[in-house]
Order: C-alpha cells, then structure tokens, then sequence
C-alpha cells in the first residue's frame, strides 16, 4: 500500500497508521472508500467505549471580547497519559473556545467531535461539563486552570465601577489572587456569600454545635452566641468565598482584599460569581 496515500487518510480523520492500512486495503486503495469504512468503524468503536468509566481528563478555560466573557469546561477520558497528550488538550481548549462563542451551547452538541476524538485517540472521551459567563456591565472575567497536570480549575466573574477601573494592574492581580483562592483553598469554597446557604443546611450546622456545647456543659443562656461564633469561623470562613482568608497571607479576608483594592483602582469592586472544576469531582 502506497505510504503517501496511507499518510493522507491519517491526516483526513485522525486514524492511526495501522487502521488506515486497513481501511485503504479493504476499500482497494480508494482514499474516499476507506475514509468512510473509518468513520463506520469510528461510530462501532464509540458505542463500544462509550460505556468505558472516564475519571482522567482536564479542566480548560478561554477569554474572548477583551475579558468580557469566558468559559471553562471539563472534558474526561479513561486514562492520565491520554489525558496529558497534546491532542486531548487540544480538544479541551477547542470546547472552551466554543463553549465562550456559544457554538457550544449544550454538551450534546460536542457529540461529533467526540466521536472523531475517540478514534483518534482510542479511549471513551467525554464533555462532562462547561460554564460561560459574559459580563452584562463594566468588570472582567478571569479564569486559571493549575498547571500541574490541569486537573483543576476555577473562573471568576468581577464587577467595576467602570472598565478604566477594571483594567488597572491591582484589580487583575487581585483576580489571580481569588482563582488561586477558589482552586487551591483547603476547603473549596462552595457559596460566594452565606446567603446563599440553603437554610437547612445552617440549621442542621447549628444542631450539630448545639448538642456538642451541652455535651460540654456550657451554660445555656450562653448558647447562642458561642454557636454563632463556631458558625462564623467553623462554617461560613469554610465554604463562603467572600469570608475565607486569603491562602496567600492567611490572615486576610477576600471581602477585605476586594474593598481594598477597590479603594485603591478608584472604584467599587463585587465578585459577581464563580465556578471551580475538578476533575472526577461533582
């Protein structure tokens, strides 16, 4: 079989050197024949892997319209070593892309994409998820993904006074500063603020220290504000972003860090909201 041929196929759909072999003897040489036995096989071998269990992948983010709007995805395979390659990262990058264009507007829409990537690269690849966000005023988005094997990453979502404000040097520090804080923190923030914890699950905290107070034998009377104090430090400093103490200095707050740098830029600065994803994680 003629090599120049065999290459070509490989570089039209991504298939490996043995299967375009394959495919070109089996369609008698014909480049568009073995093209299409390829894609055939592609479907076959992705309904087969597409029960194989995904818990490697990456995490990618993209920016477009000058930081106004951004996206980060998770995309899965079934190994670390597929995961690490630079076409699976490729693929990662590419979902972002999209997903910031919204030519990506639902999972379902990376499904021939997918398909392609799992001939190519031989495991059951997934998108597991993405999340866009676009400004609807004066800010910036910002994402970091950790470069160590980009099995976590985070966006954030930061409102301005004006744009002249959010373009100074210390308030996109002070982005960085909370993406290494939502994808590096010991406990993972889970809320921006503590009014968005569901009710219940303040409640059931409450419980918790109530009963191990009595336990204890402190005086009821002074219950309640021992429990709101366990409920500041042991509760909401754990999983609201806004209260957690920067990992940087391990004495500041993040609200404290956004105040002050507003003060500094000229203007007031908000966290709109932020995501954060792990790869294998819910």
């Amino acid at each position: 079989m003629d090599t120049n041929t065999i290459v070509k196929l490989r570089e039209k759909t991504g298939a490996g050197m043995m299967d375009c072999k394959k495919a070109l003897t089996e369609a008698g040489g014909d480049l568009d024949k073995a093209v299409d036995i390829l894609r055939k096989k592609g479907i076959s071998d992705a309904a087969k892997k597409s029960t194989r269990t995904t818990k490697e992948g990456a995490v990618a983010g993209f920016l477009r319209d000058n930081n106004r709007t951004g996206a980060l995805v998770e995309v899965n395979c079934e190994t670390d070593f597929v995961a690490k390659t630079d076409d699976f990262q490729k693929l990662a990058t590419g979902f972002a892309e999209d997903a910031a264009s919204t030519k990506l507007a639902k999972v379902e829409d990376a499904a021939a994409q997918l398909q392609a990537a799992v001939t190519k690269l031989g495991e059951n690849i997934g998108l597991k998820r993405f999340t866009r966000f676009e400004l609807k005023g004066p800010g910036l988005v910002a994402f970091y993904v950790h470069p160590s094997g980009r099995k976590v990453g985070a966006m954030v979502e930061i409102g301005a006074a004006s744009d002249e404000v959010a373009a100074k040097e210390d308030v996109v520090a002070l982005a960085k500063t909370i993406l290494f804080q939502i994808a590096g923190a010991p406990a993972s923030p889970r809320f921006l603020r503590r009014e968005e914890v569901p009710a219940a699950e303040v409640e059931r905290e409450k419980a918790i220290h109530l009963e191990i107070m009595r336990k204890e034998g402190k005086p009821e009377a002074s219950l309640p504000k021992i429990v709101e104090g366990k409920l500041n430090k042991l509760f909401y400093q754990q999983i609201c972003l806004l209260e957690q103490v920067s990992i940087l200095d391990n004495k500041t707050q993040i609200l404290k860090l956004l105040e002050d740098t507003g003060t500094r830029a000229g203007g007031t600065l908000t966290v709109n909201r932020f995501v954060r994803f792990q790869v294998g994680a819910e």
